[in-house]
């Protein structure tokens, strides 16, 4: 005997359902609702069926309830479980670009990232994207990148590359950055080109959207007034997708996204996981971008900072100096008065002595040393004035006969011939005269004393490159190699006696004008001396300053 369960009425009352609940009174009068969600669950409906046994007589009318139902719960089944998958994939790929977007600081290499991300099939799947930023100075929305290919043709060949060698998301980004980057950007260097907008045309498509900081989903794009018809002609799409790129109310770009190849439809879950993705993608944009402003900024503080030690050093260096300036101006006037009236008494005695006297020889020794000690009172002085030097333009084949013209007298007495090949129309170039001067005589000076029994000189000027090369070969004795390396050492001298600044500060000064001493010397076979005097561009040459 049945249990009396409703199951098989089409109308209950309320009393006759011990399973019904407040507000369940649309149930009374339906049935399959009331079997689907009430009596499958009824203890009475489950005693019924067993003692029925074969007497189906009111079931398969329920029976098709269940049938439907189970059907439409599948279809849900299916699309909830498609649509877990498509979550799983995309929290996967959003984790493999997660890790580019939060570590990387290099401009590029985001970028890459990112655009790989939307328009690969293992991201996003769309076929193109756009990448326009606000230039530095902010006054301009640029097209920086694209990504996609540009026809069917190059489609197929990328899509078969990909699934030849079933690249992971980041593979694919860093193959994109490591070698794609360039050609990328040269293949749509035309349509960035034209992409490109004003920041002050508010009226415009882009720069409206920017400004509003909402996503926009085009449906037709050649129907949209605030475009120019060659930007949409170049685009070649009906339906797009833009995207601001917003950092804390800072706009940092836009973000275009299309299906130009195969023309599917941008669904509205498209639409929010691009959005979402583009939250992460702007901070690290503007991340990277900060980097690059703070290495700029850091590469002109370090210079700053350099310029202001160097600074630092060159006034101490001039205090040094000018302490040294002193002491040479006492030590000048000190000796040189009296070293004065020595050599002038002794050229007095020289003119009144004649050849055959024998005092004639210590005559010429005092005047000689008193020469001597009046060349090292000018070297302390040329050593403490050396550290400002006053450039301007000059011939240097004139300086060259000017120096030499100073020191006839002392070539005469120590039997020293000169011969001269010096190279005609020298450019001129922009030196110390006084300096170069001072570096010549004290080149002629070493040259001189070496050659203690007389010899030549032969002096050449000669244009090289861009460079003037001013060589003095002597035949004197040469050098070793120990005397040509120690040569630059301060207080170092060739000579027996003397100052022994001569040759440093050669050096010295020479480095100021941005010029090198070369030193070629073997025993035995003379030395030469090649200054080598780097000659400015033409255009810094101002004519009116020439000498």
């Amino acid at each position: 005997m049945l249990s009396g369960c409703c199951w098989n009425k089409e109308t209950i009352n309320a009393d006759e359902c011990r399973l019904l609940r407040p507000g369940d009174d649309e149930l009374l009068f339906n049935r399959k609702r009331r079997f689907l969600s009430r009596c499958l669950e009824c203890p009475g409906f489950l005693e019924d069926l067993r003692q029925m046994n074969g007497d189906l007589d009111g079931l398969p009318g329920l029976f098709s309830y269940a049938i439907e139902d189970l059907l439409t719960q599948r279809a849900e089944i299916r699309a909830l479980t498609s649509q877990a998958q498509s979550r799983n994939r995309e929290i996967r790929f959003l984790h493999e670009v997660g890790q580019v977007l939060q570590t990387s600081v290099d401009m590029d290499e985001v970028i890459s990232m990112a655009l790989t991300a939307i328009t690969s099939g293992k991201g996003f799947g769309l076929n193109r994207a756009i990448l326009l930023l606000v230039d530095k100075d902010r006054q301009h929305l640029r097209g920086h990148i694209a990504v996609g290919p540009r026809s069917r043709e190059e489609a197929g060949r990328i899509w078969h590359e990909i699934e030849e060698h079933d690249y992971s998301l980041k593979e694919m980004g860093q193959i994109f950055f490591e070698k794609k980057l360039p050609s990328e950007k040269e293949k749509f260097r035309d349509l960035l080109e034209i992409l490109s907008v004003p920041m002050s045309r508010n009226e415009h498509l882009f720069i409206s959207t920017l400004n509003e900081q909402k996503t926009r989903l085009i449906k037709n794009l050649y129907q949209e007034p605030g475009i120019d018809h060659w930007q949409t002609d170049n685009l070649g799409c009906g339906e797009l997708l833009m995207v601001p790129l917003i950092s804390k109310n800072r706009r940092i770009g836009l973000l275009l996204a299309d299906n130009v190849i195969n023309g599917r439809p941008i669904t509205a879950e498209d639409v929010q996981s691009i959005e979402t993705f583009a939250l992460p993608v702007s901070f690290a944009i503007e991340r990277a971008s900060l980097y690059e402003r703070l290495q700029e900024e850091l590469v002109k503080v370090t210079a700053a900072n350099t310029q202001l030690r160097e600074q630092q050093e060159l006034i101490v260096r001039m205090e040094k100096m000018a302490l040294v300036g002193k002491i040479a101006s006492n030590i000048a006037h000190t000796i040189r008065n009296p070293l004065t009236i020595i050599g002038g008494f002794a050229r007095s005695l020289m003119k009144s002595t004649p050849q055959e006297d024998a005092k004639r020889t210590y005559i010429e020794s005092i005047i000689r040393e008193t020469r001597r000690l009046e060349e090292v009172l000018q070297e302390v002085l040329s050593y403490s004035e050396s550290l400002h030097p006053t450039f301007d333009w000059w011939d240097i084949n004139q300086l060259i006969t000017g120096t030499f013209a100073g020191l006839r007298d002392d070539l005469q007495m120590n039997h020293v011939n000169c011969r001269f090949d010096l190279e005609p129309n020298l450019p001129k170039a922009k030196l110390d005269y006084k300096k170069i001067a001072y570096c010549l005589r004290s080149l002629v000076t070493n040259a001189i004393e070496a050659m203690t029994g007389g010899g030549q000189i032969l002096v050449r000027s000669v244009l090289c490159n861009d460079e003037i090369h001013i060589t003095l070969t002597d035949t004197g004795p040469g050098m070793t190699a120990e005397t040509i390396q120690a040569v630059t050492t301060p207080f170092f001298s060739t000579k027996e006696s003397g100052s022994g600044l001569g040759l440093s500060l050669c050096v010295r000064i020479l480095d100021e004008h941005g010029a090198e001493l070369g030193i070629a010397s073997e025993e035995g076979q003379g030395t030469t001396f090649t200054i080598r005097q780097k000659i400015s561009r033409e255009e810094e040459h101002d004519p009116t300053t020439d000498r």
